[in-house]
């Protein structure tokens, strides 16, 4: 096994690595999620401050779940398999 196939065996386990944990990552906020989107639709008619205030906690768990998930999917992009160039 050569120096660049070992190069690239451990780029493909970082990529695929770096993937999974995004994900992990991601899945883990979604009962958050859905916790605060359950609290602010229950609390929209009755008391909209307190539903503006579960409106903001989702937006922000809902833009940090879909950065982390960008973030996953361009790490995975960027740390695919090279091309070989013709000899």
């Amino acid at each position: 096994m050569g120096e660049s196939e070992k190069s690239a065996g451990y780029r493909t386990a970082v990529r695929w690595g770096l993937l999974l944990a995004g994900l992990a990552t991601a899945a883990m906020r979604v009962p958050e999620l859905r916790l605060y989107w359950v609290q602010w639709r229950a609390l929209a008619p009755a008391d909209p401050s307190a539903a503006d205030a579960y409106k903001t906690f989702f937006e922000v768990e809902l833009g940090i779940t879909a950065f982390v998930l960008a973030m996953a999917f361009v790490f995975f992009y960027v740390l695919r398999p090279r091309q070989k160039k013709p000899a």
